[in-house]
């Protein structure tokens, strides 16, 4: 399967700057925000997570792609705005290709090979809070790619009634991306992440569980993961269970978020490969800059926060920087 250009910049869009998180000033600032994290009032939890078998009843993750030319869902949160995404990776069972969108660093800022981050939506489908997300990432020196898993299968949003194919599937993909990246020129193979908000942050914690029929080769292709404000326990039938993870994880999530409570995930804590930072006071898409609402759904409130923003990202790049595969 041949989707869109072989080269990776296919559609570069280059950032003027970044973090160069190895120069003196760069390893300065990550010490600075270290500090600032850790002397913030934000919790760190070590449980362990109680030992159970998953639950492999619902496993399918081959839903095809529509064919070429069939008008794609959007997602409602952007009026059915043009993402500028394209055809670009290639799908396992070669029914089509996912649709990405990719943003590359200045190069002669920052030397090849690049590190490479993959955004995952949430359950509302990607929209354009994910790619300024992307942008952010581009702009700390890495290659970012924010993969769309829903629209290009008819789907809007999806959680419950696409349950047995949806979330699933968005983890299959996850692991394409990462085989596409890992081809690719100019991409350090030894640093190639996952970031993933909402439902992207159980497709997260779902990629890097074991026993899947992609867990050996996410396992092989992905460094660490990051899961912002995350989904870690569902209750409908067919749900699985999540962890012990196979990669380093960090947990990005508030106090004040009814929609995935950061105590749902503290069990997921295994060990030292997973951190988990609470902000005081933070919301569900805590770092979307939107004016505060409430979900029309579901009914949780969401509401942008600078401060726990600033303190996600400062601690982001310094777990992807210090976890790389061997």
């Amino acid at each position: 399967m041949v989707c869109g250009s072989d080269a990776l910049s296919f559609r570069p869009e280059i950032g003027r700057h970044h973090a160069n998180l190895t120069s003196p000033l760069g390893i300065a600032l990550g010490i600075a925000a270290t500090i600032l994290v850790c002397g913030s009032g934000i919790a760190v939890a070590t449980h362990e997570r109680p030992k159970s078998p998953m639950d492999t009843t619902v496993l399918d993750h081959n839903q095809p792609v529509l064919p070429d030319g069939t008008p794609r869902a959007r997602s409602a949160e952007d009026g059915n705005t043009d993402l500028g995404l394209k055809p670009t990776v290639p799908t396992s069972e070669g029914s089509g290709c996912i649709w990405t969108r990719t943003y590359l660093p200045v190069t002669r800022i920052v030397p090849e090979p690049h590190p490479a981050t993959m955004i995952l939506h949430g359950g509302g489908g990607i929209n354009s809070g994910y790619l300024e997300l992307a942008r952010w990432w581009r702009d700390q020196g890495y290659v970012s790619i924010a993969v769309d898993s829903f629209s290009i299968r008819g789907l809007a949003k999806n959680w419950l009634t696409d349950n047995q194919f949806g979330a699933n599937m968005h983890s299959a993909n996850a692991a394409e991306t990462a085989r596409y990246l890992r081809g690719r020129s100019g991409i350090d193979a030894k640093r190639i992440y996952l970031s993933g908000a909402s439902q992207g942050g159980w497709t997260v914690l779902r990629t890097l569980t074991p026993g899947t029929p992609w867990s050996v080769e996410a396992t092989s292709l992905i460094a660490a993961g990051i899961a912002w404000y995350p989904v870690c326990v569902r209750t409908e039938p067919g749900s699985v269970l999540l962890g012990p993870f196979t990669r380093p994880v960090l947990f990005l999530q508030g106090t004040g978020d009814t929609a995935a409570p950061p105590e749902r995930c503290a069990d997921l804590a295994t060990g030292p490969n997973v951190r988990i930072l609470v902000f005081p006071g933070a919301t569900h898409a805590f770092d979307v800059h939107a004016p505060p609402r409430t979900h029309a759904f579901w009914g949780y409130p969401e509401r942008y926060d600078a401060l726990a923003t600033a303190r996600a990202r400062a601690e982001a790049p310094g777990w992807t920087e210090t976890n790389r595969l061997q």
